[in-house]
């Protein structure tokens, strides 16, 4: 089986709070978008993943086929191999993907009948933003990222995410957001423009609470100077996004970023995480 895993954006994201174990509490739009990994998979004795020079046993997708198995007690394995397109540690959520690709997968080559919410809550015990891309398209996520509300996806403009600069863990991101003032998104204006395919009201309401620390992002800074309708944070960053009219638009903007040897990627809103071939 070949599944194309995409990536996701914010078109939002709030910090609302803490909870008592330590975990943030949190209120965002996501978005799938069409950057993505390729995943191969099939059958076999014993789980393997190939996936560049990283240890399988580290791969969030050989742990999401150990749960996988153990979760149903089906005897039997799979050989992955995937080809990496998204960043790593970019805020788009790669990892992640890749995770629900190997969830869903498994789910179909095996025949294991595990519903919806099933492969939720198998996806949650790997990341918080995991069970958003069992199916992706448009979704508000809630809670720390488990309570998930499907939306009307966008339909119309491209995308142009530009990724150049580092950052800590996340964790330490958070750490970071604790001591700052926290901006607030209006989720409600978002999903209202996503919706209607307002792409003028859409970029009027983006907001990104972790914006607060990259404030003199360089990669911000270039994005700014294209004719892009806005400009955002997704995640906790690095990765910054440019939201285009038109493809030519965002072809532009490729090119002027390029020439600033900023690693880009021009894509456009899709209605699913999952892209099985």
């Amino acid at each position: 089986m070949k599944i194309k895993a995409n990536a996701k954006i914010n078109f939002s994201l709030s910090i609302c709070g803490k909870r008592d174990d330590g975990y943030h509490l949190i209120d965002t739009v996501m978005h799938s978008v069409g950057l993505y990994d390729t995943i191969f998979i099939e059958k076999a004795d014993n789980i393997s993943v190939i996936c560049g020079d990283m240890p399988q046993e580290d791969n969030i997708a050989f742990k999401a086929a150990n749960l996988f198995f153990k979760k149903t007690g089906i005897c039997g394995g799979c050989d992955i191999k995937i080809v990496k397109n998204i960043p790593l540690s970019a805020g788009l959520g790669g990892g992640s993907a890749d995770a629900a690709a190997v969830l869903v997968a498994l789910n179909k080559i095996y025949n294991a009948g595990l519903s919806y919410e099933d492969l939720c809550d198998l996806a949650v015990k790997l990341g918080a933003d995991v069970p958003f891309f069992i199916k992706g398209g448009c979704m508000r996520s809630e809670g720390i990222g488990e309570i998930l509300t499907h939306k009307k996806p966008l339909e119309k403009g491209y995308i142009l995410l530009a990724k150049a600069e580092t950052k800590p863990s996340t964790a330490e991101m958070y750490k970071q957001l604790d001591c700052r003032d926290i901006v607030l998104a209006d989720n409600d204006k978002v999903l209202l423009a996503i919706s209607e395919n307002n792409l003028e009201e859409l970029s009027k309401n983006l907001s990104n609470s972790f914006q607060v620390l990259w404030e003199n992002s360089f990669v911000k800074c270039e994005l700014l100077k294209t004719n892009a309708k806005a400009v955002a944070l997704t995640g906790s960053g690095p990765t910054w996004f440019g939201i285009y009219e038109t493809f030519e638009d965002a072809k532009s903007a490729e090119r002027a970023l390029k020439e600033k040897n900023i690693p880009v990627w021009v894509c456009a809103p899709t209605q699913s995480s999952l892209e099985f071939e």
